[in-house]
Parts: structure tokens; sequence; C-alpha cells
């Protein structure tokens, strides 16, 4: 018998409310692979329940560019640590760690995202920001394999 298939797929969200990403684990799931969610846990988040694995990291910050900082980097060390296959980064905000723990571990990168995360009113608004995130599309889109 063939040893399973072992995905993660990340989130910055709280996993509890991402309906999306939930069917995405469940395709993953009917696909065979043993589906490992990862998002962050806030002070008020309900328990999650769900058919495959979660993990929900404490973060010191909960927004700005600590928080990103903190949780890509959680994200990274929790990617390095674990045998997997397949990793998902669901937008642009799980990229980066996603991105670089593929390339070291020789997983498959499967980025999913429902916008241009760059275009979003709360970026386009903040343009320093905005620049920030652009310069991350720059550098890891081309190097992206179809």
């Amino acid at each position: 018998m063939p040893a399973t298939r072992r995905a993660i797929v990340a989130v910055t969200n709280d996993l509890a409310t991402d309906n999306r990403v939930d069917r995405t684990c469940g395709v993953l799931e009917d696909l065979g692979h043993a589906v490992e969610l990862v998002g962050r846990v806030l002070p008020q988040s309900p328990p999650v329940e769900r058919s495959y694995a979660t993990r929900r990291f404490r973060l010191w910050f909960r927004k700005g560019a600590l928080f990103y900082a903190a949780y890509n980097v959680r994200l990274f060390l929790h990617l390095l640590v674990h045998r997997v296959q397949l990793i998902v980064a669901n937008d642009l905000d799980t990229l980066p760690a996603c991105f670089l723990a593929a390339r070291l571990k020789g997983a498959k990168l499967v980025y999913d995202t429902h916008e241009f995360y760059t275009e979003v009113p709360e970026l386009v608004r903040r343009p320093f920001v905005r620049r920030i995130w652009l310069g991350f599309e720059r550098w890891i889109f081309p190097r992206l394999r179809s």
C-alpha cells in the first residue's frame, strides 16, 4: 500500500469561518491526501471540528506587518519540520513561507487566490504596504511553475 500523501493548506484567517478553504481541504481528502489546515486562533475563536487535522497558531500580533512576519516565520518553521508533499498557499499573505518551504523540501506548491491581493481596497489606500506585497509578487510569481 503506498504511503499517504500529505498536504498542508495555509491561511492567515481563523479556520472556523472559511468555507472556501474547507471545500479545498475536502477535495484534497477525497483525492487521498492526509490534510492539515494551518491558520491562526484569536481569543474569541470558536472551536473547529473538521474531518482533517487543523493547527492554529497563537500569535502576539493580530494585524499589520508584525502579524504577517510572525505568521510567515511560524508557518515556514511548521512546514520545515513536517513531512509534506503538497503545500497550498491561500492568498499572497501565506505565499512567502509556502514558497520557500516548498523549494527547500521539494514539495509541490499550489497558489490559490480568489482576488488580486495587491488590488484589495485595504492595500490600494496604503501605497507603501502595497509596494511590499507587490515586491513579493515580483519575486515569487516568475519562479512559480504551472
